[in-house]
């Protein structure tokens, strides 16, 4: 019924209908996967504003997850975040206004700057990672602490079924707002 996927060469070919479209829609790994890392950078996000953090918005968490203690360059911190070098430009001078970070010519690239974390940094993401484990919490309060830990090794293996090999552009993997 709604099973596809290849048979030898051949490939199954599967039409939904009515409610099975919007079931289907509404209930698929996609949809469900960017729903809860939504929802859970939300949650993240809301905990480290309440830790004294109120001018972080959601665009803030791509440098926060892509800040390196030994440094890292613009450049990098982009493709990892897969968002533009300019985006990422952009909000890692916000963050170096904040007094978070600080930029330091690359002694490898003349043209590259290297993003380095201050001590005002590593209490933001000291604190961005006490946020991270409450958001994880909570969802533990709902599943349970065992399904949790189910998850994330379930989601770390899915991951691998879908790096490197397959990998695309960063830019392909932007999030879709819905």
């Amino acid at each position: 019924k709604m099973a596809s996927g290849r048979d030898g060469d051949r490939e199954e070919r599967v039409v939904l209908r009515g409610d099975e479209l919007e079931r289907f829609r509404q209930v698929n790994l996609g949809r469900l996967l960017d729903e809860v890392h939504m929802g859970f950078d939300r949650r993240a996000l809301h905990y480290l504003r309440e830790s004294g953090y109120p001018m972080l918005n959601a665009a803030h968490t791509h440098v926060l997850r892509t800040m390196r203690f030994e440094g890292s360059t613009i450049t990098d911190m982009a493709a990892r975040a897969g968002i533009s070098k300019q985006a990422m430009s952009k909000l890692v001078a916000a963050f170096e206004d904040q007094g978070f970070v600080a930029l330091a010519p690359d002694p490898a690239d003349a043209r590259s700057r290297i993003v380095t974390v201050t001590e005002d940094g590593r209490r933001l993401l000291s604190l961005g990672i006490q946020a991270l484990k409450r958001a994880e919490a909570d969802i533990a309060r709902v599943i349970g602490g065992d399904r949790l830990d189910q998850l994330i090794d379930l989601l770390a293996a899915a991951r691998e079924a879908v790096s490197p090999d397959d990998e695309a552009p960063a830019s392909a993997y932007r999030r879709r707002r819905s």
